[in-house]
């Protein structure tokens, strides 16, 4: 499958740019397809008074190839990166992460909803707001700025 016609014909617009998403069923065909065996990259969880940090340590990654979904009190997220890092001679290389996908599961008292999404020097951040009571949140899609 050609990379550039996994993308839907609705699109997000990052800041400052346009980048189109890619459509969730071919996100599932290139996640079967994709080597197994790799280790998911680990991931931190801290617990504040109102919020709730996920830290998922990613490196070498661009922000356009997360797709980052929320349902109720589990967040996955998933890297389609079709261009790992392979062509240079290292003496020791331990990350390089093609595709995967990671399930996280939250309390139940998060509003999946208001989930902002960032990723910088290789650590995608996710910063959830929690309510008082569980909510029935949807599937929510989350833009990774």
């Amino acid at each position: 499958m050609e990379y550039n016609n996994l993308y839907a014909s609705d699109c997000s617009v990052y800041p400052g740019e346009y980048v189109p998403l890619i459509r969730d069923e071919d996100l599932k065909k290139e996640l079967y397809h994709a080597p197994t065996g790799s280790t998911p990259p680990p991931v931190n969880l801290t617990e504040f008074k109102d919020s709730m940090m996920v830290e998922v340590a990613i490196p070498g990654a661009k922000r356009e190839d997360f797709v980052v979904h929320a349902n109720k009190n589990e967040v996955s997220v998933c890297l389609l990166n079709k261009n790992p890092v392979s062509s240079k001679n290292y003496a020791l290389h331990e990350f390089n992460y093609g595709c995967f996908e990671r399930h996280i599961t939250l309390p139940e008292n998060v509003d999946a909803e208001f989930i902002h999404a960032e990723y910088a020097s290789g650590m995608l951040r996710l910063y959830i707001p929690k309510t008082k009571e569980p909510l029935k949140n949807k599937d929510t899609r989350i833009v990774v700025y």
